[in-house]
């Protein structure tokens, strides 16, 4: 075998693995993403983009789907642009629904975002609601 041939092959079996890792990368989806006033049963109930002022708690529901086995979502809270906390929640079947939830002060008034962000960091959904 020339040197040629030994290079191209060489390559060759280094690119196999990246190939074969990104073949078999999680494709996760969120299919229901909700900021919703409680949780019933696993289901959320009293969701919108506004959310009523004296509301001492808020959830985010997301259902997610498309998990190869078990990994983990993140959901980002943010206040007028500014990260207010930041949860790392199980997913652990092809189907499945978690939330997480935000304790307001009073004070806290106007403009929400959630960013759902998978295992890796890509952004999967992003909720906008209002504090009013």
């Amino acid at each position: 075998m020339n040197t040629r041939h030994l290079f191209t092959l060489i390559i060759a079996l280094m690119l196999v693995p990246v190939f074969f890792t990104g073949a078999l990368a999680q494709e996760i989806t969120v299919s229901q993403a909700v900021v919703c006033q409680e949780i019933v049963d696993r289901m959320p109930v009293g969701f919108g983009d506004v959310i009523p002022v004296g509301t001492e708690r808020v959830f985010c529901f997301t259902r997610i789907d498309g998990a190869q086995g078990e990994t983990e979502i993140t959901h980002n809270w943010y206040y007028k642009g500014a990260l207010k906390a930041s949860v790392v929640l199980p997913v652990r079947t092809s189907e499945w629904r978690t939330w997480s939830s935000k304790t307001l002060l009073p004070e806290w008034t106007g403009d929400w975002m959630v960013e759902v962000l998978s295992k890796d960091g890509t952004p999967l959904e992003s909720l906008i609601f209002f504090i009013q």
